[in-house]
């Protein structure tokens, strides 16, 4: 006679269920509290891929609980189970260190503040094989009534507890992606501010020990501003994942008043000076690109990335290099563009053509260079690293620092000393990059533009490595 496929999943459920509790009892009595964190979901299947990764970040948050409330509660081991009635993490507690009723006690007031708290089941087992019970009656996910009750009345079908239940569960997983998102983006963008500002030294701009060719700013005023500005970024990622609109250039106002009041936290944080005032665009904007992919695509495509910061960028050249009439309001950038054109489009021509000095020079470079993961370079060996990455760099960007307070022979003449310098620093020889570092401080060669796209060349890394294609 043939067994039905309901019997038969219900008989290897119930198994499944013996052969744990067997498992349990036998590690209590090798001196263990235990605690047993499963999730308490009706209905078929017990476990798929958003519930293995679900539950594994309830075991984070409840670890984080569990010593915030008593430092002195570690547990000896912990063992994560996977089988047909579902997944479970284990936790074993010697027993002379801790109380199983004081940690019952915990386990209820995590259960109690934890956001799906009603989704997930702690109970704890004492090391003579009893289980510990608080005696209280659980909430009905739905209604928030007595579950036994909603159960007796059959008020909701396992179907509707089991499909809300797993909603709640995807939203929470979703809200947890977009957090560590945006927070390692802000990371990453603060990160390449300071790894640009350390990497010592460096031609005509501030470092560790050298304000370069400035006299207004030093290595202080940078960690300043780069401290001043990162909470920015955290806001500038939030909006990036509100936005729905399908064009990407109505987003551009926004950014662009969440980058003056950047501009406006660096002037304090420096006393007037312009430390960042490019980077922050360039990032601001990078932000905004980087999350937009994600989002949309699950991980960071360049191409995509290069796209939307052509769509988010398109015409700035035109409307605020061209468009200007009246001399004296022009500013630095719009002098320098109607003395030399597009080769002076500056920080809005990269954008506007996708970035193409870090995207198809720069990173690239970094890449080919690149013998471990970045991550693991000590500082003499990021410095190593990045040297030529900059040298690079300033090979191909027609800088508009040095163009508006030099000129376009100078700048020429910059490029070639990079190239000559990169050179050398390839076949070991370190002599000629130290030679125009100090030719560069001397002659008050500030190659800010340059500095600002390496800044953006490390945070792209970040983020290429970090939200890679899984």
């Amino acid at each position: 006679m043939e067994v039905p496929l309901e019997t038969e999943v219900f008989g290897r459920l119930l198994e499944a269920r013996e052969k744990r509790q067997d498992e349990k009892l036998k590690m209590v009595r090798s001196g263990y509290h235990l605690v047993s964190l499963q999730l308490n979901i009706p209905g078929l299947p017990k476990s798929n891929a958003a519930l293995l990764s679900f539950i594994h970040k309830v075991d984070r948050e409840f670890s984080f609980y569990l010593q915030s409330q008593n430092p002195n509660f570690k547990w000896q081991d912990k063992q994560t189970i996977h089988d047909v009635s579902g997944d479970a993490i284990i936790y074993l507690f010697k027993h002379e260190q801790v109380d199983p009723f004081e940690l019952k006690q915990i386990t209820e007031a995590f259960e109690e503040s934890f956001e799906l708290g009603r989704v997930t089941d702690l109970d704890v087992m004492t090391s003579d094989g009893k289980p510990v019970s608080s005696g209280k009656a659980k909430q009905c996910f739905i209604c928030k009534e007595s579950a036994e009750n909603c159960r007796k009345l059959k008020r909701h079908s396992i179907e509707e507890v089991r499909q809300a239940m797993l909603d709640a569960i995807d939203l929470y997983l979703l809200k947890q992606r977009n957090n560590e998102l945006l927070n390692k983006l802000a990371s990453f963008a603060t990160k390449g501010l300071l790894q640009e500002v350390v990497l010592t030294p460096k031609p005509g701009l501030v470092c560790r020990n050298s304000a370069g060719s400035h006299g207004d700013m030093d290595f202080i005023s940078f960690i300043n501003s780069v401290s001043a500005l990162s909470p920015y970024f955290i806001e500038l990622n939030k909006y990036a994942l509100s936005f729905e609109g399908a064009d990407v250039s109505k987003a551009l106002p926004y950014i662009r008043v969440t980058g003056l009041r950047m501009e406006e936290a660096m002037y304090q944080a420096t006393g007037g000076v312009n430390t960042h005032k490019g980077a922050v665009f360039l990032l601001s904007i990078s932000c905004f690109a980087v999350i937009r992919v994600v989002k949309k695509i699950g991980y960071l495509k360049l191409n995509s990335f290069s796209s939307v910061i052509q769509q988010l960028t398109r015409g700035m050249v035109q409307n605020e290099l061209c468009s200007v009439k009246n001399d004296a309001e022009l500013t630095h950038g719009q002098q320098c563009f109607k003395k030399y054109g597009l080769q002076a489009a500056g920080a809005r021509g990269e954008a506007e053509q996708g970035l193409p000095t870090v995207l198809h020079h720069a990173m690239p470079f970094l890449l080919e260079r690149l013998k471990k993961t970045y991550a693991l370079h000590n500082d003499a060996e990021l410095n190593e690293l990045l040297v030529p990455v900059l040298l690079k760099i300033m090979t191909v960007n027609n800088d508009t620092n040095i163009l508006y307070r030099h000129n376009k022979k100078v700048l020429e003449t910059v490029k070639r000393k990079a190239h000559e310098a990169l050179l050398a620093w390839d076949c070991g020889n370190r002599q000629l990059y130290e030679e125009f570092v100090a030719w560069c401080n001397t002659n008050r060669i500030s190659p800010g533009g340059s500095a600002d796209l390496l800044a953006l060349t490390i945070t792209l890394h970040h983020c290429k490595t970090e939200f890679a294609k899984k």
